[in-house]
């Protein structure tokens, strides 16, 4: 009976029954039978899958071996949904299911789906000189909410006798070549954290050496490919000097995370606009805290992935130690998603799978793993 139904419901209905399936189970349909192979690799599948993709973490608990981890309930109880193997290096960002990555090994820049088992190796960036050094290199990835096409961004610093020059390149997935933005003389980039997604424009912390002293926010339009600058959140007059001023985003939006050395303090600023910053979320003073979080304030950068909410917030230290902070008790629960090797500086990023093919680029060669 229920071969038969299947067999005569109508493709779309179908399509639409099988979208709404966990991804996991959803991969193993294609081994169901040739329809279904060939309808779960549609455009229109794809798509579909997509728009209702639940975003995780995907968290590497082993050397290049990922755990995609869901919260269930605000108990900080999760799901493991599925696991994925990559044959490359540390993950620096995730759009649509698709990862982009350098694999420092060989310093090969790869896109690939986890899903699919599919990567594409991009074309080496051009170098101004081969007999300069770069010494700072940064990038960001995306896809055109215009145009629907994939680009990398790669801001990086050479490194002449005196200063950094820097210099701007983008490369749009399926031309084959990369091509030069125009990039101010006067932004000096302040740590190689990758750009930070957010409403479509990609951010960095910069210097801006014609503003005088201090960290300023540097946005990529990403449909204009041009860059603007805007202020920080303020920094308090008691706060003292700060170890750290991090990117991240909340709901949505733009935030920076700022731990201070002298108070040991993890302040949380939500952007509502580029003049406008709130005060979202404080860690307290150093001297409430047990003596291993002590020692850790002020050592490394935290990032905050989520606030739950009962106000409870999921960070991640530098080191890839995953945390998190209960609002109500004041403590810290470091059982989150156990590390099974002892890697240096694992990756733990946000990522929603999904079914898109890396073979509908044209000028791509594409490889599976």
């Amino acid at each position: 009976m229920g071969e038969n139904f299947f067999k005569y419901l109508p493709s779309e209905i179908v399509l639409d029954i099988l979208s709404r399936v966990p991804t996991r189970e959803a991969m193993a349909c294609k081994c169901v039978c040739k329809p279904w192979l060939g309808l779960l690799a549609s455009p229109e599948f794809v798509n579909s899958h997509m728009s209702r993709s639940v975003p995780g973490i995907a968290v590497e608990t082993r050397a290049q071996s990922y755990k995609m981890v869901e919260f269930v309930d605000e108990e900080h109880r999760w799901d493991v949904t599925f696991n994925f193997k990559l044959p490359f290096d540390e993950i620096h960002s995730s759009t649509n299911g698709l990862i982009f990555l350098k694999d420092f090994a060989r310093g090969d820049l790869i896109l690939c789906n986890p899903i699919t088992r599919d990567y594409i190796k991009l074309p080496s960036p051009r170098r101004t000189s081969l007999k300069v050094e770069i010494d700072m290199e940064n990038f960001g990835f995306w896809v055109s909410r215009m145009t629907g096409q994939y680009k990398v961004v790669r801001i990086f610093g050479e490194k002449p006798a005196e200063e950094y020059e820097y210099e701007c390149q983008v490369y749009t997935v399926g031309t084959g070549s990369w091509r030069k933005v125009p990039f101010s003389d006067s932004l000096r980039l302040c740590d190689d954290v990758g750009g930070v997604l957010v409403n479509g424009n990609l951010h960095w912390t910069v210097k801006e050496t014609r503003r005088g002293s201090g960290v300023w926010i540097c946005c990529f339009d990403i449909e204009a490919e041009l860059f603007r600058t805007f202020p920080t959140p303020p920094l308090p007059s008691s706060s003292g000097f700060y170890s750290s001023r991090s990117l991240c985003v909340l709901w949505d939006c733009l935030c920076v995370s700022d731990i201070s050395t002298t108070n040991g303090r993890i302040i949380i600023w939500l952007m509502e606009d580029e003049q406008s910053w709130t005060k979202i979320f404080v860690i307290p003073d150093v001297d409430r805290l047990p003596e291993r979080e002590e020692r850790l304030f002020g050592l490394v950068d935290v990032w905050p992935i989520i606030i739950f909410e009962n106000g409870d917030v999921l960070m991640q230290w530098e080191n890839g130690t995953l945390f998190c902070y209960s609002n109500k008790t004041k403590t810290f629960d470091y059982g989150i998603v156990s590390r099974e090797d002892r890697l240096i500086f694992p990756s733990t990023i946000v990522y929603a799978p999904s079914f898109v093919s890396l073979k509908s680029f044209a000028m791509e060669n594409v490889s599976s793993f």
